[in-house]
């Protein structure tokens, strides 16, 4: 006969079915004590607490996590800031090729544009580059002074990363251009805004990228995301490597979501300098083990030693002898 149990709290914690479903086919119990311990707690997740409510480890919190994430339990925290939603290159309006050649023959701002585009590209532009460049001008409208800082801007990132002599395509340029139009760099002062503001975060990235041990490559886009969101919360590159110290110390390798928690947690603290963290949030500090006592035949002396043997020479009636 099977046995039945009653809960002895009262207290209730509820599973949907869809849910229960999916923690079922991950397969994986620390996964589900996971799952439970977040549905708890209303929803809130520290990895170092949830490790020790649930008995496990950080590691395995982590992996855990990445189930539940997997199995669509969890929104993913890979992102702190959402990617923005651009709208499509492919969204321009479908210039045809006599649309083109009436902006080349009657629009002077046009004609004099396609020459200096070229002249950045190191290119002559072809039917499809005519295209964004007409997407650019005439549907973005950008300042024809703005879209040339707008082509310069993305050959000298090309530059950056793959070295001189390389050139963007006409169509990364156009994609670009709808990040600018979103950001409202459409004017030349706008524009000079937008790219100063953008070297100082690539700057940011940078020391950052270093903080964490991941200088000499280009960031991969959630990792750009987690450092953007960092310095949206005005933290200084030392409190960077002062929680990348922490996290690997706790966890043994760099984990994203972990360090995002501790700057997250600083950053609620009024915390934002390694000095700041160190006074206001330093981790509690080792506790020595007692030192070891010298045992008691290491204190004794040679005389003493000789009384205690005439001792035990008496109580066993060798006395004399």
């Amino acid at each position: 006969m099977a046995a039945q149990f009653v809960l002895t709290d009262g207290g209730e914690i509820t599973v949907s079915r869809e849910a229960a479903a999916r923690l079922l086919s991950a397969g994986s119990g620390d996964a589900a004590l996971l799952y439970l311990y977040i549905l708890s707690r209303g929803g809130h997740y520290e990895p170092v607490d949830a490790a020790g409510a649930i008995h496990r480890s950080v590691d395995q919190v982590e992996n855990a996590m990445d189930v539940l994430e997997r199995v669509g339990l969890v929104a993913a925290r890979t992102s702190p800031v959402p990617a923005p939603k651009l709208r499509p290159a492919d969204e321009r309006p479908q210039y045809t090729r006599e649309d083109v050649e009436r902006f080349a023959a009657t629009d002077k701002v046009f004609q004099g544009l396609v020459p200096e585009v070229q002249g950045a590209l190191g290119s002559v532009l072809s039917s499809e580059g005519l295209h964004a460049l007409l997407n650019i001008y005439d549907n973005l409208k950008l300042e024809p002074a703005a879209i040339l800082m707008l082509v310069n801007w993305c050959v000298a990132r090309v530059e950056e990363r793959y070295g001189p002599g390389h050139r963007p395509s006409m169509r990364a340029v156009e994609k670009e251009a709808y990040i600018w139009e979103r950001e409202g760099a459409v004017t030349v002062e706008a524009a000079e805004d937008y790219i100063k503001r953008q070297s100082q975060l690539r700057a940011g990235e940078r020391a950052f990228a270093a903080a964490v041990g991941l200088a000499g490559r280009s960031l991969s886009a959630t990792e750009k995301r987690y450092i953007d969101a960092w310095l949206d919360m005005d933290f200084a590159a030392d409190a960077v490597a002062a929680a990348y110290d922490r996290t690997v110390i706790k966890t043994g390798r760099l984990t994203w979501r972990y360090m995002d928690s501790i700057l997250r947690s600083w950053h609620a603290k009024g915390i934002h300098t390694a000095r700041e963290a160190a006074e206001k949030d330093a981790p509690p500090a080792r506790k020595e083990p007692p030192r070891r006592q010298g045992s008691a035949c290491e204190e004794v002396t040679a005389g003493e030693y000789e009384q205690m043997r005439a001792t035990l020479r008496m109580l066993k009636g060798e006395d004399g002898k």
